[in-house]
């Protein structure tokens, strides 16, 4: 009798204890650039404009879903002997998007399991790296799981960050 019960205990924690591990191991993982690329772009008129662009990459083996992305530019200040925060959302190009292809599912010639995103704004009149950084947050869903992951870059220097070229197309982040 207490043989069954020490046997129903830790088969109870073992059990337990798997649940837990899987739910470590069936999450998002999605890896984010270090670098934010910028290429020129001229109009018919001759108008030079410049466009910022971020990769990241899905690194879960399975499909991850209802992906949103936000980026913002963060600023400290101090009222008095406190520090406080401000936020500027910034525009990206699409800022949702229902599915990502995970690594077991990806097309080796597309590589669909890569996102590069376009940001919206004048990126360096806005960010002078003074008091400011940038916050990129890239919220998804396991899609077996289930299990919700929100994964985090935060870029502070714009002189080391933002780089002249465009980014290569696969699992990478070189910059051509």
């Amino acid at each position: 009798m207490a043989y069954d019960l020490i046997i129903a205990l830790i088969t109870g924690l073992l059990a337990a204890a798997l649940f837990f591990l899987a739910l470590r191991i069936w999450k998002p993982r999605i890896k984010i650039g270090s670098k934010i690329v910028k290429t020129e772009k001229t109009d018919e008129k001759g108008n030079k404009t410049y466009i910022y662009t971020f990769k990241f990459i899905n690194k879960t083996i399975s499909n991850i879903e209802n992906v949103s992305i936000d980026l913002f530019l963060m600023e400290d200040y101090f009222n008095g002997s406190a520090k406080n925060y401000k936020t500027k959302k910034l525009k990206i190009a699409q800022p949702n998007f229902n599915f990502l292809t995970g690594t077991r599912n990806k097309n080796k010639e597309i590589h669909n399991n890569c996102v590069q995103m376009s940001i919206k704004e004048p990126l360096e009149d806005l960010w002078n790296g003074e008091r400011e950084w940038l916050h990129l947050q890239i919220d998804s869903t396991h899609s077996k799981s289930g299990r919700r992951a929100v994964n985090v870059k935060t870029y502070k220097d714009p002189l080391n960050t933002i780089v002249l070229g465009k980014f290569d197309s696969g699992d990478n982040f070189n910059i051509i």
